[in-house]
């Protein structure tokens, strides 16, 4: 094996990449403008609809106004809503539900009766209804919560002072919460939900492309011949192609992350927002970081190699890469729910274990069992993906079936 032979496989197609304008917008147009705006416009919409939501006052049905004059007094002198009497045989789920009214109070009998304290019967419940899939009437059921809170401590207040006991009766101690987890790590905790996810997306989506041409796309083009009667060997063929892989998913992914950190930084910076500046990397984090994601690419790039050597054309490697960039995106989805932990057998299990090793680093965890599985695994995994595509890659019949 001639390492120069693999450096020149390697150089022809970073430029055959650089060349090609589909690589270029894949690993550069969208990373750096495609991702950012579309988070940018996303976030624009939804500030907009709930500003605009939040701006119109609520309108409220209420039935049974006569039964609680207190809290319908409190209703109406709120500016943001909008009172709607109904004691008729109208239907005002069918109102609600189309979007005349945004939420609706029905009033019991007896809610503001003289209290006693001899009363042994449980009072009946306040009810209301809404539509939690409308901005507006979940906006309307924030306000309604505000006020009945409001409503209910003034109830209690004057039943306290009818039998005598003052309001802090109700309040024998008062607790005070003291979060001792350091901005760095809450940052961590919150990046660690979302990165991995996104940084094994974007690994599987910058390799898919250049992995597919240089393979099947070679096939399909009628180049892969004259590759195969030069004097390099299989063995240096196949790791040019796949080393140059590797380079561009690398490449992809930090572009990309680079586009999704552009996209979170510019609202919070127009916002004023600063808790990513608590998020500091020290040097063995990165250099764990680095560590167990360099296995993560290397894995990716040989599966993706292999399926190419093996497919006939472009299509039909599409076809096997769908569900294998669904299994991986599935695995990555697994790091993103609260309170799930994987036992250390589990962390040999490919994707995953990098999602959760990620998620621990960005906190600032470290556990060398899950650190040292995820890498050796991954390696394995990655070698014995590559040794099947530099066999696959000696056999006449594979590379020339029809």
């Amino acid at each position: 094996m001639n390492w120069n032979n693999i450096r020149l496989i390697y150089l022809k197609e970073i430029q055959g990449a650089i060349r090609d304008r589909r690589t270029l917008i894949s690993m550069i147009v969208i990373p750096l403008i495609f991702y950012p705006l579309l988070f940018l416009v996303i976030g624009y919409f939804s500030v907009l609809g709930q500003k605009n939501s939040e701006a119109q006052p609520s309108a409220i049905n209420i039935i049974g106004e006569a039964n609680a004059t207190q809290l319908v007094t409190l209703l109406k002198q709120d500016k943001d809503i909008e009172i709607i009497s109904s004691e008729s045989e109208a239907n005002p789920e069918h109102e609600l539900m189309e979007g005349s009214i945004h939420l609706t109070i029905q009033i019991p009998d007896m809610v503001e009766e003289n209290y006693t304290g001899e009363s042994k019967t449980t009072p009946k419940p306040i009810i209301i209804e809404y539509d939690s899939t409308a901005q507006r009437s979940q906006t309307a059921r924030k306000r309604v919560l505000a006020l009945l809170e409001h409503y209910r401590e003034g109830l209690i207040r004057v039943r306290l002072n009818k039998i005598g006991l003052e309001s802090d009766f109700l309040e024998p101690f008062q607790e005070q919460w003291l979060d001792l987890a350091p901005q760095e790590k809450k940052v961590g905790f919150l990046l660690g939900s979302i990165l991995p996810h996104f940084i094994i997306i974007l690994i599987f989506v910058g390799a898919m492309h250049s992995a597919v041409d240089i393979t099947a796309g070679e096939k399909e083009r009628g180049t892969m011949a004259t590759l195969l009667v030069s004097q390099l060997s299989r063995l240096e063929i196949v790791l040019g192609k796949y080393f140059s892989v590797m380079t561009i998913s690398a490449v992809s992914m930090f572009l990309g992350l680079t586009g999704l950190s552009i996209a979170l930084l510019v609202p919070a910076l127009l916002l004023g927002e600063t808790f990513l500046a608590g998020l500091h990397f020290s040097t063995t984090i990165f250099f764990l970081f680095l560590l167990t994601l360099i296995p993560l690419v290397g894995l990716a790039s040989s599966i993706l190699i292999l399926i190419g050597i093996f497919a006939r054309n472009n299509r039909e490697a599409s076809t096997y890469i769908t569900p294998i960039y669904m299994i991986a995106i599935f695995l990555a989805m697994i790091s993103l729910s609260q309170g799930i932990e994987l036992a250390k057998p589990l962390f040999l299990i490919p994707i995953l274990n990098n999602s959760f090793v990620f998620k621990e680093l960005l906190i600032g965890t470290i556990d060398k069992t899950h650190l040292f599985n995820t890498v050796v695994s991954n390696l394995l995994l990655a070698l014995l993906a590559l040794r099947a595509a530099t066999r696959m890659f000696q056999q006449e019949n594979v590379l020339f079936r029809s």
